[in-house]
């Protein structure tokens, strides 16, 4: 009789867990298979599609539209390119424009005009990489071309200075990260290296783990060089590591 009951309760605490586990899959492919926005509250709020200006965040659901402030979100989630956009301080809030400009060049008028504009965005939205003590961004590609004569473009993009990459412990000030994408952009769609410059500022970031740091040296003396996606995963192996000595 005895052994019946253990039997039974057995039985269930099975079937419960395994029910948990089936809610638990279910929230979590619904999680994945829409957009969402994340509020300063932190709550989660599912929606069908995300837009943004300078100083909204724009959301439809079911043909509902509903603005937020910028202020209000601390990031978003868009499926479709499966990617996580963090709000963060305008890195180049900061940045002083010391040359001077003839009044003449229209072209470079036009250009600071527009730095400046950058500039007074106190916000922005970056698209991150990793998430834990180290945080590594990257400013989305701006496809900007060199014009003719007839203002027409002429030739391919000229993107390769336009995709920047950032790092910071937390939500600390974003820190540039020197580096520049070489002439096999296009294979390599312009995206991080582990470059000497790279590498010795992740020495400083991934501290404290001699593991860590012994994979960092030896990702360092690969060839072909490392790529990104390398060093995203070392970063997420240190956050990991990070999280449980909190």
């Amino acid at each position: 009789m005895k052994l019946r009951v253990v039997n039974n309760i057995m039985k269930d605490k099975t079937l419960n867990t395994i029910i948990s586990l089936l809610i638990f899959l279910s929230s979590y492919c619904n999680a994945q298979t829409s957009d969402f926005i994340v509020t300063k509250s932190l709550d989660t709020i599912y929606v069908d599609r995300i837009s943004l200006t300078d100083s909204k965040v724009k959301t439809e659901t079911n043909g509902k539209k509903v603005k937020y402030n910028i202020d209000e979100i601390i990031s978003y989630y868009i499926f479709k390119e499966n990617k996580y956009y963090e709000r963060v301080k305008n890195p180049s809030i900061d940045k002083i424009k010391a040359k001077q400009i003839s009044r003449y060049d229209y072209r470079e008028l036009e250009r600071i005009h527009l730095d400046d504009y950058e500039k007074r965005i106190e916000y922005k939205f970056f698209h991150r990489l990793t998430n834990g003590k180290v945080k590594l961004f990257t400013e989305g590609l701006v496809y900007t071309f060199t014009p003719s004569p007839g203002n027409r473009p002429v030739g391919p993009p000229d993107i390769l200075n336009n995709k920047s990459y950032y790092i910071s412990i937390y939500d600390s000030k974003l820190e540039l990260i020197d580096y520049k994408a070489d002439l096999e952009f296009f294979n390599n769609q312009g995206k991080l290296k582990l470059t000497k410059d790279v590498y010795e500022l992740l020495k400083v970031y991934l501290y404290g783990n001699v593991e860590i740091e012994n994979k960092l040296d030896q990702l360092f003396l690969l060839k072909p060089v490392a790529k990104e996606e390398q060093i995203i995963d070392l970063i997420n192996e240190y956050n990991i590591w990070a999280d449980t000595k909190k």
